[in-house]
């Protein structure tokens, strides 16, 4: 795994990611929740590494979408007038938003009984820059869950820099060998917080998480 560490992004670093992302393969980036995997939203193998690297999340559950921007977001779900100045207020930032699919959402990437997808837009620069650059969705899974936090005391500790979750290096060691192809570290402290979740579908919107 070769890893980069810069405070704002490099072209070169980028292009490097792009390279391994349009090959199929499977990156480790910061976002503002922590450190998130991702991966080309199109192919059918990153859903199956996902699985191999989140062996607990729910088969019948999709992943989530990050998108570079709103615009980018009303291809894939319904984006009303009212909702998208209503989204418009949250994005960019920690908020995962639950939104009606479309005719034009391919089926692998939404629930089938609900028909909706869960979506994000990052505010973190590496994600930010990344997304700008490759100018189309990724499919997106944090390398742990709310539940792996709270059995370790996360949220009870005040000095979280050694956890593993907050480090690349650590991240791709205990990942099973050959998936994560690449690492893009940040020179900041990446914070590990939980994303609140919307669900957009209902009215009013309702707080998931």
């Amino acid at each position: 795994v070769s890893q980069s560490r810069y405070r704002n992004p490099e072209k070169k670093h980028i292009k490097t990611a792009l390279a391994h992302l349009e090959n199929g393969q499977i990156i480790c980036i910061p976002t503002e929740t922590g450190y998130a995997f991702v991966g080309h939203v199109s192919q059918s193998t990153t859903q199956e590494k996902f699985l191999a690297l989140r062996p607990h999340h729910p088969k019948h559950k999709p992943f989530t979408i990050l998108c570079p921007n709103i615009s980018h977001v009303s291809q894939i779900a319904l984006m009303p007038t009212p909702l998208f100045r209503m989204v418009s207020r949250l994005w960019p930032g920690p908020y995962t938003l639950i939104l009606e699919a479309t005719k034009n959402t391919p089926k692998s990437l939404y629930a089938p009984k609900r028909k909706s997808v869960g979506i994000r837009i990052s505010l973190h620069p590496v994600a930010q820059t990344l997304l700008k650059e490759y100018d189309q969705p990724l499919l997106i899974t944090s390398v742990t869950d709310e539940e792996e936090l709270q059995e370790q005391h996360y949220f009870d500790e005040h000095n979280q820099d050694d956890a593993w979750w907050t480090q690349p290096t650590e991240i791709c060691a205990r990942m099973p060998k050959n998936i994560v192809t690449l690492a893009l570290e940040n020179d900041q402290p990446v914070p590990i917080q939980v994303s609140t979740v919307i669900d957009f579908t209902q009215t009013p919107p309702v707080v998931v998480r």
